[in-house]
């Protein structure tokens, strides 16, 4: 629908997926991906994006694809030069290397947010010249600064105005469509926001069992109800029970004990894959901070009794703490005075694994 909308010249908004880690962000987005390019879209491959030199992500690899379709050749060479005086414009940032003339003047000037839009809507004429569009597919979006997230809103309600045929598809943890707003106020109507959850018992039921009937693999009903209790409903974690067990398990139906025996390797995998690799980018006091905060229970719990339950008297002590694991998107805040870790069931593995008690006064 987005697709078809933009190109008939009418205005949809770009769809924004939020969610915790292992929910399916990336998966849906590489999908996407797909049925984009299946449907004649210009695309670039799904990427992360960080704080560093984000216009790199946008436009190059595009346009130079673009550039090699014959309807578009013209005023793709033309966009090119665009890109080029784009590129120059970048104070110590990317060189396009491109065999074209930089079009002066245009795009150039240094300021992240005329630039990217003056880049954005050359794009959407040359798109719109071959009769299709363009559609960024922005992976992480919650790492971009906020004079980037700027850039990006700026330039697509540009290109909006324009009636451009040009999409962004962007993906993050929860507290990014906060960001967007924070960033610009008119980011509310520009993107349309979706949250992405934990499966319900039905879709949980169908990812692990459909995708082994393929394979002529049956599951047990006690098995299967193992694994949507150990894995919540989240699936990453149904995605991981499904891996092992098919490496392991010779026969079908795959049974409970089957799921008892995998148990431990499973929690392995997660600990090394998915806990351990994130809990070891904090610091000494900030690892002590989490731990508070998993000793408290699950879900969201109030910062002040995290202070508390960590044993800091001052409620200041920690909100350096705090801001840091916000930063390093280890925690996030769901609402004010409230914090949450933005990994599924990673409390639970802190209880197993690295229990408050095991952190000596500091």
């Amino acid at each position: 629908m987005l697709l078809e909308r933009l190109t008939s010249g009418q205005h949809e908004r770009s769809p924004i997926y939020s969610g915790l880690r292992g929910v399916g962000k990336a998966v849906l987005l590489l999908e996407l991906e797909t049925l984009a390019r299946e449907a004649g879209w210009a695309c670039n491959d799904v990427e992360e994006v960080g704080s560093g030199d984000f216009r790199q992500t946008f436009a190059y690899q595009m346009l130079l694809s673009m550039s090699r379709r014959e309807r578009m050749r013209a005023r793709a060479t033309a966009a090119l030069g665009v890109l080029k005086a784009f590129s120059v414009g970048v104070p110590g940032g990317f060189s396009a290397k491109l065999d074209v003339e930089a079009a002066s003047g245009t795009a150039d000037s240094g300021a992240p947010e005329r630039d990217l839009a003056v880049l954005l809507v050359e794009l959407g004429h040359v798109a719109q010249a071959g009769g299709t569009g363009a559609v960024f597919f922005l992976d992480e979006m919650q790492a971009l600064d906020a004079t980037a997230l700027a850039a990006v809103c700026m330039s697509m309600n540009r290109v909006g105005q324009r009636g451009l045929p040009v999409a962004l598809v962007g993906a993050g943890l929860p507290r990014l469509p906060r960001l967007l707003r924070a960033a610009k106020p008119y980011a509310e109507r520009m993107f349309s926001y979706h949250e992405l959850d934990r499966l319900s018992d039905a879709e949980a039921r169908m990812a692990l069992v459909a995708p082994a009937a393929l394979r002529e693999v049956e599951y047990e009903a006690p098995a299967v109800e193992l694994i949507l209790d150990a894995s919540a409903g989240y699936p990453h974690f149904i995605q991981e029970y499904g891996r092992v067990l098919w490496n392991e398990v010779e026969n079908s139906p795959i049974t409970a004990r089957d799921i008892e025996g995998a148990r431990a390797l499973v929690s392995e995998a997660l600990s090394r894959r998915f806990f351990r690799d994130r809990f070891e980018t904090a610091s000494d006091a900030e690892q002590r901070y989490l731990a508070a905060m998993a000793d408290l229970g699950d879900g969201p719990v109030r910062s002040a009794d995290v202070a508390q339950r960590a044993g800091y008297k001052e409620r200041g002590s920690t909100s350096v703490l705090r801001e840091s694991l916000l930063r390093k998107d280890l925690v996030y805040s769901p609402r004010r005075g409230l914090i949450d870790f933005t990994v599924p069931l990673f409390g639970g593995y802190l209880r197993a694994q690295h229990p408050l008690a095991s952190f000596v006064d500091e």
